[in-house]
């Protein structure tokens, strides 16, 4: 296929977002009138056509079955040029690429179809579907980016869909100020984006990243000496940017507030799109991270960080979207671990398996919210899984994988991470801190286990809270929601083994032919991870895959019994209908720490600081001036300039020609000489 034609893919979402946007923009005064059947067509053919068109791309740019890798680059047109340095608009599919637009576009797919269900009966439901095909449009451009402007582009257009989106039903106060907090986040983090870059360009004199790999790869140990703290801040920087993107520490609170927003948007942000892309990032710029390793440590601290934090505010959320979504926190923080020790490639590969689960966990979460008629809080749920069977099979299979236990998506994917963990080797002075992450990543894959089976328990196992008038009144799932959720459930269980390869040999097909993610990013990631390897070698493997997964499976095991142990007959009081959801006392502390935290450092000073000025310049100086200058004109007009004004015109007029020529005789003698 011709690479010209890269552009299609992410042009079908698009035009089906302007289309949508029209209808939507055309019947703004009778939002029912859209035509629904039509906008539904559209909004979920656009990202199944991308995914189609991927599908035909992907063996040729590098499938398991192809060998070695065909790569994808076309350029468009120069965007800008200066002084000798000129941007091309340039798309890519390599293996990187390809392997996130797999599941972008493909699962982006199903939760375009899971909204046509879920949003139908909404009055807004065209504009709904323009800002999820928008959104679907530009993480494409992101994810296809030839060049760091490229991406960014893709990256703020998510950062605007996601505020239009998080704030959709912007008519409730508190809806319309958490899609503002996630864009205030998201652009302190495309600040540090753009100043990484900016230094990036100073160092190695091109933003494609192409040329930025070329550089990193070529450089001989003066030039890096030379370039070391340069690069250390270009990577800091970047990563700033995609701690935004992504939710960690310190720009993670906008993430749980992001639930804000209608169930299929939080699916599609926090599953298989928006906050992938910092560790996508990260992943793209292997090579810059490679030779800058401070920055590298600096990665893994913060995941670790974050994870853990994720974890224990996830322990004490009421909504059932909350929880789901500190665990998205959490998860990220493992991805951001496995970066972080060199292990780019496993830690896409929990990008993928974490798609799967994840939107499986929000799509039944929304089912459940859908069949409750909007009830989000877990203690006024309990034995849903009779009234909600699709649900409840997406979302047990999803909690199996999320937990760990053997042969879901998340087992394979979570003990590859803490395998790397426990060999790496990051320094921090001269300790290695890599094993002591290994310790806290297994303590927070115990405490994920704890959580989640706290939110299985309280949603579907434990004993039913609905009264018998909202028991009788459970709206069952539509097809429409069936169906994403049973794709989800199956890929949740199998998903892992894109990794390990999947035993059909009985049927002629060898499993490496199923185990393409080992092998297919090889391409674009072996070379700096065999860089990081040179310089930071790990021990020996031996047993310890074995050791890991019988660890890690106990560890999970131990965790789901101390949740259901805890939770299975439900909480210790039922709050009433429309109560405060909201975690109270230490849990309370411990969820918006970080808000806190903010708010006394950031939002209070800068408060002080516009306070200061307010008093100091407006009132005092500009007030005192001006109150000043009003006197002067007072004086002067009462006691002096008064009496030379005259009652005849003949006298004015003469005045004004005498004070114009006197005026003149000073410019000519002062200024003309």
């Amino acid at each position: 296929m011709d690479a010209q034609l890269l552009w299609l893919i992410p042009a079908l979402p698009l035009a089906a977002a302007l289309v949508n946007g029209a209808l939507a923009l055309g019947t703004a005064r009778d939002a029912y009138g859209a035509p629904r059947a039509l906008v539904a067509l559209l909004a979920v053919l656009g990202p199944a056509l991308s995914f189609a068109l991927t599908l035909a791309l992907w063996p040729s740019a590098g499938g398991p079955l192809e060998g070695l890798p065909e790569v994808y680059r076309a350029t468009y047109f120069t965007w800008f040029a200066g002084s000798g340095f000129a941007l091309p608009f340039t798309l890519v599919l390599d293996q990187l690429s390809a392997l996130m637009l797999l599941f972008v576009t493909g699962i982006g797919a199903l939760i375009h179809l899971y909204s046509v269900g879920y949003m139908w009966a909404d009055r807004g439901f065209a504009r709904f579907m323009c800002y999820m095909n928008l959104f679907m449009a530009a993480m494409i451009v992101l994810v296809m980016g030839g060049s760091l402007p490229v991406t960014f582009l893709g990256w703020e257009g998510v950062g605007l869909c996601s505020y239009l989106l998080i704030g959709f039903w912007h008519e409730r106060t508190a809806y319309a100020d958490a899609a503002r907090k996630a864009f205030v986040y998201n652009r302190v983090g495309d600040l540090g984006f753009l100043l990484g870059a900016f230094a990036l360009l100073s160092v190695a004199g091109s933003l494609d990243y192409a040329a930025i790999s070329q550089w990193c790869r070529s450089a001989d140990a003066a030039r890096l000496a030379e370039a070391g703290p340069l690069l250390s801040l270009a990577a800091l920087a970047i990563f700033l940017g995609c701690c935004g993107k992504s939710a960690q520490i310190p720009l993670a609170a906008w993430l749980p507030d992001a639930m804000a927003g209608p169930t299929p948007v939080s699916a599609l942000i926090h599953a298989a799109t928006m906050v992938t892309a910092g560790v996508f990032l990260v992943a793209r710029l292997a090579d810059l991270y490679v030779v800058a390793p401070q920055a590298l440590t600096v990665v893994l601290l913060v995941g670790c960080a974050t994870a853990l934090w994720g974890a224990i505010a996830g322990l004490v959320q009421h909504d059932i979207k909350k929880a789901l979504a500190y665990s998205t926190v959490s998860q990220l923080g493992f991805m951001f671990m496995a970066a972080g020790s060199g292990a780019f490639s496993v830690a896409l590969f929990h990008v993928f398996t974490h798609a799967f689960f994840k939107a499986a966990l929000f799509l039944a979460a929304g089912a459940v919210i859908h069949g409750l008629h909007h009830e989000q809080d877990m203690r006024r749920m309990g034995g849903l899984r009779p009234h909600l069977p699709i649900a409840y099979l997406a979302a047990f299979y999803g909690w199996w994988a999320i937990v760990g236990l053997p042969f879901a998506a998340g087992f394979f994917s979570k003990d590859l991470i803490l395998e790397h963990l426990w060999l790496g080797h990051n320094e921090l002075g001269a300790l290695n801190i890599a094993p002591l992450v290994a310790g806290v990543a297994l303590l927070t894959a115990g405490l994920t286990a704890v959580y989640m089976t706290r939110v299985m328990t309280l949603v579907f196992w434990s004993p039913c809270r609905l009264d018998a008038e909202a028991r009788a009144h459970i709206a069952p799932t539509p097809l429409t929601m069936s169906v994403p959720l049973l794709i989800l459930a199956l890929g949740s269980l199998v998903a892992g083994f894109a990794w390990v390869g999947l035993p059909l040999d009985a049927l002629g097909i060898p499993p490496d032919a199923l185990a393409f993610i080992k092998h297919y990013l090889a391409p674009v990631l072996a070379a700096p991870e065999q860089r990081w390897l040179a310089a930071h070698p790990h021990g020996e493997l031996g047993n310890l895959p074995w050791a890991i997964a019988g660890v890690g499976t106990l560890v999970a095991a131990l965790g789901a019994l101390i949740g259901y142990a805890v939770w299975r007959q439900g909480p210790a009081q039922v709050p009433s209908a429309g109560s405060e959801t909201a975690p109270s006392g230490w849990g309370g502390h411990w969820t918006f720490a970080w808000d806190r935290l903010a708010e006394w450092l950031i939002v209070k000073p800068v408060f002080a600081l516009g306070y200061a000025l307010y008093w100091v310049i407006e009132l005092a100086i500009l007030g005192i001036s001006g109150w000043l200058a009003m006197q002067a004109a007072r004086a002067l007009g009462a006691g002096y300039l008064a009496v030379v004004q005259r009652a005849r015109l003949r006298a004015n007029l003469l005045c004004a020609v005498l004070g114009g020529a006197a005026f003149l005789a000073v410019v000519i003698v002062f200024v003309v000489r």
